[in-house]
């Protein structure tokens, strides 16, 4: 599972990394046209690194973290995801990006889910093996309410790579297109540049501000 590998506790100095980039298809019962579905792209670079580009409203916000440093642009779309922030108690520094298990311990994950195949599909003309996910049931009642009955349809090429994923959730539910996926052991220094019309942000307006990126997408 390589987006999961990266993310977990690595052996020192084996740094790895991810690009995703895509369109979002759906959102609950909106469907976009073709031509206008809204870009996403994500980038993350543990322990230090990520960088999020997703549309809110009419506008494509950025917002990235640079070891301790974080930025988000264009400033001037800022103001509506600074709005309401707390004022106290915020953190001063960043903790490392990772998920809180070793590799071997993710090799036990596939134990854990119901994997279903639903055989070959067509996506605009490219083969594709359909799978379905979702939490084994038995485990599933023990999760907190808003944790359960959530479900991951993917579209595989030939190849085994991602092209489409849908998810649905208690809160609601997405179809994105995957344009690219990239795995490296790092990414171009680049995408973690600060743009000339950026708002430079503590760790706490960060991760609001990454937080509300998400939760401005329609749920339904």
């Amino acid at each position: 599972m390589p987006f999961l590998d990266v993310l977990s506790t690595q052996p020192a100095g084996t740094a790895r990394a991810f690009r995703l980039q895509g369109r979002v298809e759906s959102v609950g019962k909106k469907q976009f046209p073709a031509d206008q579905m809204p870009a996403f792209d994500f980038a993350v670079q543990p322990p230090l690194r990520m960088r999020l580009s997703f549309p809110v409203g009419e506008t494509q916000i950025i917002a990235c973290r640079n070891a301790q440093h974080a930025w988000a642009a264009p400033e001037s779309a800022l103001r509506p995801l600074l709005e309401g922030l707390p004022s106290g108690g915020q953190r001063k520094v960043f903790q490392p990006i990772a998920l809180p298990f070793t590799g071997k311990q993710l090799a036990l994950l596939p134990v854990l889910l119901e994997v279903q195949d639903k055989g070959s599909s067509p996506l605009e003309g490219t083969p594709c093996r359909v799978m379905d996910v979702r939490i084994q049931p038995a485990l599933d009642r023990l999760l907190p309410l808003d944790a359960q009955n959530w479900a991951l349809r993917l579209w595989l090429s030939l190849t085994g790579t991602p092209v489409r994923a849908g998810i649905s959730t208690p809160m609601g539910s997405a179809v994105v297109r995957v344009d690219q996926v990239e795995f490296s052991a790092e990414l171009p220094s680049s995408i973690w540049n600060t743009t000339e019309d950026a708002k430079i942000l503590t760790p706490n307006d960060f991760e609001q501000i990454a937080g509300r990126i998400f939760k401005s997408v329609p749920r339904r």
